[in-house]
């Protein structure tokens, strides 16, 4: 079986917020809630991955020295399964935009479940709810 690593990013704002985007135009999950982040490429580390989709996604620049790894799902799939790397990060440079026509919206950990997600992050929100009201 195929496996597909994506990793995921929580920005956590001084609010401890979390930024999540819906996803538009797109023939996987549309119209979902998501985590920032991507498919981590074959000549690519988690982190390299993070650092490139954020730029990509939000324009602005995370270091793998405020990215933390928090925890995984997996989702199965008929021909293969995604790895969803969940991490975290407090400190980047910019101010996120959508440059892919994204609504953007920061989020409450407690208020996560209220946003339709992929059925795969269920586990990811729970983790992350907890790490944040503990830290």
């Amino acid at each position: 079986m195929k496996t597909l690593l994506v990793a995921l990013i929580g920005l956590i704002n001084e609010n401890n917020e979390v930024l999540i985007s819906l996803r538009k135009n797109r023939s996987h999950h549309n119209n979902l809630w998501e985590f920032p982040g991507g498919k981590v490429e074959e000549d690519e580390t988690v982190d390299n991955a993070l650092e490139r989709e954020i730029k990509e996604e939000l324009s602005i620049d995370i270091s793998s020295n405020c990215i933390a790894p928090l925890t995984f799902s997996i989702d199965y799939h008929n021909t293969h399964q995604t790895i969803l790397m969940l991490h975290i990060c407090r400190k980047w440079r910019g101010s996120p935009i959508s440059l892919l026509g994204q609504k953007l919206e920061w989020v409450r950990p407690i208020d996560l479940s209220d946003y339709e997600m992929p059925r795969a992050n269920v586990f990811l929100i729970s983790i992350l709810r907890d790490w944040i009201a503990t830290s």
